[in-house]
């Protein structure tokens, strides 16, 4: 799995250790040159990657990366330590790469990266080596061609454990990569959809240990609503249930259908033996997956709209729906609370499904006009395998520790979480409209899903095909 590990890590000490054993004297001395870069047969044998002997004579590396609000990419790019552990890791991480590589990073950060993006490359101009607009924005530029084919970049292994091997799954297209993510990034962290819970709540009402549940693989979408029915109390006894004032059993947000619907296996499109995507989301089972979602997510007892943070601060709600950035609402609970996976359809279901909402969370690329991409490639390498011990770790201090989710358990949860995520190509495109299918039944609250897939289906099919047609000329 990309990011097991242990929960309590503490990411200084991690980090003093790393930089340690990069200076001590066991560790083979990288080449150095005056000039440009020169390689030798001679490999880095310090443990980890055999990283080639090579110097780049100070050039930079440099990244485009998005800026909007409290989805900035920040794991990139510091320009100095000032005391917030991010910060502090992504510097002292960079250092030890720049002081390997003879590099410098840096990093312009633009609101729509992907215009700038796709500006440069039209001009031609090799402007930045590495550039990581969000991905649902991205796909337009790798469709013009504008990406390279990360499988064929020298010195970029993808099947090494830092890189989410779930996306590079799921984000192939014809047999070609042209975006990942993996350790070297954090909002694929935080867009990761998960479920919230009020532990003193469950304990309160003798509800069983959804941790175990998780454990156990009974962790399903009837165990869920199961553990939520009942708990619908109107607090104030004025005879109506509002969310400013009374207590539910779960939330459910725009966007927890369509991860509910994910989170069963179940997905929109997905590329073939050939490499072509084929669209799949309508079926039987899938079917009976919409019914469930909709029955459980439109019942009477269920709270939405308005007020779901508050209703969780005041203890009011058992489970609430969220994406993982949403935890820092909650740092100041007077009450522990846990976080858990989307669960199973049922427990014959193999493994569970996470689902990232690709549209702020970006994916690394590597710009057609890059004229020295086996540059690009060996940096990019070298900053997801140092982040493992260092970025990866001091996110989940952060998560486990600032945003005062304490239990053990929940570190146990996100590591079963970002293990299983989904990247669905049919949701990043939105191809015919079937990206936001579920989420518009969702929020006309009704259950219209075969008749409306049915107008929506040619056009989906027409798109994927041109689709796949403009990926082909692209190549």
């Amino acid at each position: 799995m990309m990011k097991q590990i242990a929960a309590q890590a503490i990411a200084s000490a991690l980090l003093l250790s790393l930089l340690s054993a990069c200076g001590s004297s066991g560790t083979t001395e990288v080449q150095t040159t005056a000039d440009t870069a020169s390689q030798t047969t001679e490999a880095v044998t310090e443990a980890g990657p055999a990283f080639p002997a090579v110097s780049y004579g100070g050039e930079d590396i440099h990244f485009l990366t998005e800026e909007y609000g409290i989805y900035t990419s920040i794991e990139i790019f510091s320009p100095g330590l000032d005391g917030s552990l991010i910060n502090d890791t992504v510097y002292n991480r960079n250092l030890i790469i720049e002081e390997r590589f003879d590099v410098r990073i840096t990093e312009e950060r633009l609101q729509n990266a992907h215009t700038t993006a796709y500006t440069t490359v039209l001009s031609g101009e090799d402007v930045y080596d590495v550039v990581m607009p969000y991905l649902n924005n991205s796909v337009s530029n790798a469709v013009e061609g504008f990406y390279l084919d990360l499988y064929e970049v020298e010195n970029l292994h993808l099947e090494n454990s830092w890189w989410d091997q779930r996306a590079n799954e799921n984000l192939r297209v014809g047999g070609k990569l042209y975006f990942t993510t993996g350790d070297i990034s954090i909002l694929d962290n935080e867009c990761t959809m998960v479920l919230l819970f009020n532990k003193q709540m469950a304990e309160q009402n003798d509800l069983p240990d959804p941790y175990a549940m998780v454990r156990e693989g009974k962790w399903t979408m009837d165990a869920l609503f199961e553990m939520c029915s009942d708990l619908s109390v109107d607090l104030n006894g004025d005879g109506k249930m509002k969310n400013t004032d009374d207590q539910y059993g779960i939330y459910c947000a725009f966007n927890m259908p369509h991860s509910l619907y994910f989170g069963t296996g179940e997905r929109i499109a997905v590329a073939d033996e050939s490499g072509e995507l084929q669209l799949v989301m309508y079926n039987e089972r899938s079917a009976e997956v919409v019914n469930k979602i909709f029955d459980l997510c439109l019942g009477s007892d269920v709270m939405y709209g308005d007020g779901r943070d508050t209703a969780f601060k005041e203890g009011r709600l058992l489970m609430s729906s969220h994406a993982q950035s949403d935890i820092d609402a909650f740092r100041n609970c007077q009450f522990d609370f846990g976080i858990l996976p989307y669960p199973k359809y049922n427990e014959e279901q193999k493994e569970y499904y996470s689902f990232v909402s690709t549209i702020l969370t970006p994916g690394v690329s590597i710009p057609v006009t890059n004229n020295e991409p086996e540059k690009a490639g060996l940096i990019l390498e070298a900053m997801a395998y140092y982040s493992v011990d260092t970025l990866t770790h001091a996110y989940y201090d952060i998560t486990l520790n600032d945003r005062y989710i304490r239990d053990e358990d929940s570190g146990e949860m996100l590591d079963i979480i970002f293990s299983t995520r989904v990247y669905d190509f049919g949701f990043i495109f939105d191809v015919g409209g079937l990206g936001t299918l579920i989420e518009t039944l969702y929020n006309t609250r009704r259950n219209n899903f075969a008749s409306l897939y049915e107008k929506r289906e040619s056009k989906a099919k027409a798109a994927l095909s041109d689709l796949m047609d403009s990926f082909g000329d692209a190549q």
